[in-house]
């Protein structure tokens, strides 16, 4: 499998005003910041919700505390992920009953790893109210989970795949959308090709109404009863 870069769907600069938007509008829909937690789910998610704590501060003149998840214990895949997973440190740091949660992440995609974290956060007690917020939803969802703050909604295809890159994880800021490519490529209505390891590549063209691509005729003549 090969991923190929193909789009930048955010520079620095808009990750930076989005995270800022994203900000004001947590605080718009709780109306201040009391009782507020934010918890990002780890990896990129807790880098953007420290930004996100910044950017209220700023706005509101409070910090608002941080917390973050590892959800590899809570994962529905984690026996197939590896034998032994690693796991990092989950952090809340504060008391969750009857606080108002935002949980944030990276990219929503199926919705598996925030229910992860939604089983995780019930461990640690019985939140008010939890909100997700979300730098980039690009659909396909398998659960039915939606988020509260979206930075961008970016519509992909199965073979697509969406990568933030932030400073504190990966030393680039961007968001990038890439095709995945596999050992069998979809060409389209024109066929498709098929790349087998050790071998050349193959090429199978389907005919395609209004083309002129006729079927070969037979070359052997049809004979008339009677005749020799």
């Amino acid at each position: 499998m090969k991923i190929i870069r193909k789009a930048i769907v955010m520079d620095s600069v808009q990750l930076r005003r989005t995270i800022m938007r994203i900000a004001h509008e947590i605080v718009e829909k709780n109306r201040g910041v009391e009782g507020l937690i934010l918890v990002g789910i780890r990896k990129r998610g807790l880098p953007l919700a420290e930004r996100i704590a910044s950017a209220i501060e700023k706005i509101e003149g409070t910090l608002v505390p941080v917390g973050v998840l590892d959800i590899t214990l809570y994962r529905d895949d984690v026996q197939m992920i590896a034998s032994m997973p690693v796991v990092g440190k989950t952090e809340i740091g504060s008391d969750i009953t009857d606080r108002t949660i935002v949980l944030v992440d990276d990219v929503l995609f199926t919705g598996r790893t925030v229910r992860a974290a939604l089983d995780e956060l019930t461990d640690f007690g019985r939140p008010k109210s939890i909100q997700l917020a979300v730098l980039i939803d690009r659909g396909h969802r398998e659960y039915p989970i939606r988020a509260d703050f979206v930075g961008k909604n970016v519509p992909t295809s199965a073979t697509e795949t969406v990568k933030v890159l932030l400073s504190e994880t990966d030393d680039e800021e961007k968001v990038v959308l890439s095709d995945i490519i596999t050992d069998k490529v979809v060409l389209g209505d024109a066929g498709y090709q098929e790349i087998r390891a050790g071998s050349a590549v193959k090429k199978k063209v389907k005919a395609r109404p209004g083309t002129g691509t006729k079927p070969k005729r037979s070359s052997r003549k049809k004979t008339k009863p009677g005749s020799k």
